[in-house]
């Protein structure tokens, strides 16, 4: 985690614990006492939103999309139900996902590009 998110998660102990990650190097906390509160932090912390998925919302956002859906169920049914029943919005994706995705698109871009845009 602390390659590939330390600044996120430093800025939440520093948020959520009023702890500085530099006191795991000087010795003043422990390794596994930073690794416990890393793997606790709480839902919508900005670890969790650079790992996507549940952990990059909230718990009140997961609920009120939980409405969101039933309300729009409740009109689908009274509407006839026809067509595809409303669904919950998908997770956040994270960050590594947003990079392939991104890194992806671009490909195929290029690939358009050279295929059509030739001079």
């Amino acid at each position: 985690m602390l390659e590939n998110h330390g600044e996120a998660l430093e800025a939440d102990l520093q948020r959520y614990y009023n702890m500085d990650l530099a006191d795991m190097y000087r010795g003043v906390v422990s390794v596994r006492k930073v690794s416990v509160l890393a793997t606790n932090l709480p839902r919508a912390s900005a670890v969790g939103v650079r790992l996507g998925g549940a952990a990059a919302i909230s718990e009140e956002t997961e609920a009120s999309w939980l409405v969101e859906t039933a309300l729009y169920k409740i009109a689908h049914a009274q509407a006839g139900g026809k067509g595809k029943a409303p669904e919950m919005r998908d997770y956040p994706l994270g960050v590594a996902e947003l990079a392939a995705k991104e890194t992806f698109t671009e490909s195929r871009a290029e690939a358009f590009r050279r295929k059509h845009l030739k001079k």
